[in-house]
């Protein structure tokens, strides 16, 4: 009953615009104050021991990283490589957005980052070559999700400290599924480009490989050498964070040179604002799903689905259905760092690896910032092409799709998450 309400008085919260990290700290406190063996002192110390946490340091490193690099020309490089790469096929400039997606991505570990830089480049250029704006648009808010999915990840790294789970292994995991899910946009880019064939022109691509790739080397570095010390284990996932941060600036300044040290330094307020309520919100929500473990949700809800589902399949189906629901109208960080307790025990029986379990949880939710209302994405691309909501959500449909078959081949296929870090091991 305490938990029922807690959790009943969050989503009453979040339907008031209360800001989400207080609207998971209020629910917090609500057991205690209804007389539930649960005093203010264990919320306060979840909060900061949940704060306490190296990990959870590579956060605001990253954030902090792709800020500095989508100023400092890196971004628009990636997207330049991608462009000379697969620029040369009907819907190849469609198919070089989506690779430029998750190039950044493999840079900035948020989906909403990706949206804004990749979309404001590619989507004028998109549009100016025969692209339908709405295509255009729900194609770049589609594979924003890329941003989430491929490591380095802020929502791996959240479920990581959740579910004390290695990051590392979080990151390496969600390399074959990002490949996966981002081929299958890349798949319906080269579909559209073939169907509409006459009314897209061919001036991408023109950009010879060779100069493409000396203009861009410094930025196709990062992602390798990042994910590369975290895969050989030279260094920690919150060790590579840092070291994009310094990669990042002596590259914009030194290198690029499309940063000064004023602009640098000008970067850390605007990011520090970003970094703030994810902080908070890490930190509140820690304290809540604290709470609920402590008036034992995870052992009644098991409990309850172990009584009606006894088949793994079936199981899984579930919790997707309920991760999805939960995405549409729920933060992504919140909802993680509040469902993992809840469910990772209730599969753990199951014999679901938990690394397979967390990338299951972030495709899930990634899906949510392409989902209304809460889907964050959507608002991005609308604020960049002037779109309104409606059409960019009609255009997501197909997308929509591909991303929920991308799910369906992470949840049901767990060698897809499970066969790199095993390689590690």
């Amino acid at each position: 009953m305490y938990a029922v309400s807690a959790l009943a008085f969050f989503l009453i919260l979040l339907s008031i615009t209360v800001p989400v990290a207080f609207s998971l700290g209020f629910a917090a406190y609500l057991p205690g104050w209804l007389g539930a063996p649960v005093n203010s002192g264990q919320v306060v110390r979840s909060i900061v021991t949940a704060l306490d946490s190296f990990p959870l340091l590579a956060v605001p490193l990253f954030i902090l990283a792709g800020d500095i690099m989508t100023q400092g020309g890196i971004a628009r490089r990636l997207f330049n490589f991608a462009d000379a790469v697969l620029g040369h096929f009907r819907g190849g400039l469609a198919m070089s957005s989506v690779a430029a997606c998750m190039l950044f991505g493999a840079i900035s570990g948020s989906s909403p980052a990706t949206v804004a830089a990749i979309g404001s480049m590619a989507i004028p250029l998109l549009v100016g070559r025969g692209y339908d704006l709405r295509f255009s648009t729900a194609l770049i808010t589609a594979a924003g999700t890329l941003g989430v999915i491929v490591p380095p990840s802020i929502p791996m790294i959240i479920y990581g400290m959740s579910a004390s789970a290695s990051v590392s292994d979080l990151f390496v995991g969600g390399i074959v599924p990002a490949l996966v899910i981002g081929s299958l946009l890349m798949l319906y880019a080269f579909w559209y480009g073939h169907k509409n064939q006459d009314a897209i022109t061919t001036e991408a691509g023109k950009v010879p490989l060779l100069k493409a790739l000396r203009e861009s080397f410094w930025a196709l570095v990062a992602p390798v050498f990042v994910l590369g010390g975290i895969y050989t284990g030279a260094f920690t996932p919150t060790e590579a964070a840092a070291i994009s941060v310094v990669y990042g600036a002596v590259v914009s300044v030194f290198v690029f040179r499309e940063l000064t040290i004023r602009q640098l330094i000008a970067t850390l307020p605007s990011t520090a604002l970003t970094i703030a309520p994810i902080l908070i919100i890490a930190g509140t929500g820690a304290a809540l799903g604290r709470v609920l473990t402590l008036l034992q949700v995870p052992t009644m809800l098991g409990g309850f689905i172990g009584g009606i589902v006894d088949d793994k399949l079936i199981l899984l189906l579930l919790i997707n259905l309920i991760l999805l629901g939960v995405g549409m109208v729920m933060e992504t960080l919140a909802a993680i760092i509040v469902l993992t307790p809840i469910f990772l025990p209730i599969v753990a029986p199951y014999g679901v690896d938990p690394i397979h379990f967390g990338l299951i949880m972030v495709v899930n939710l990634a899906i949510g910032f392409v989902t209304p209302p809460v889907g964050v994405n959507i608002y991005i691309a609308s604020g960049i092409t002037k779109l309104s909501v409606v059409e960019i959500c009609k255009g997501l449909v197909a997308p929509l799709l591909l991303l929920l078959i991308g799910l369906t081949a992470v949840t049901y296929v767990p060698e897809l998450t499970l066969w790199l870090p095993s390689l590690a091991r």
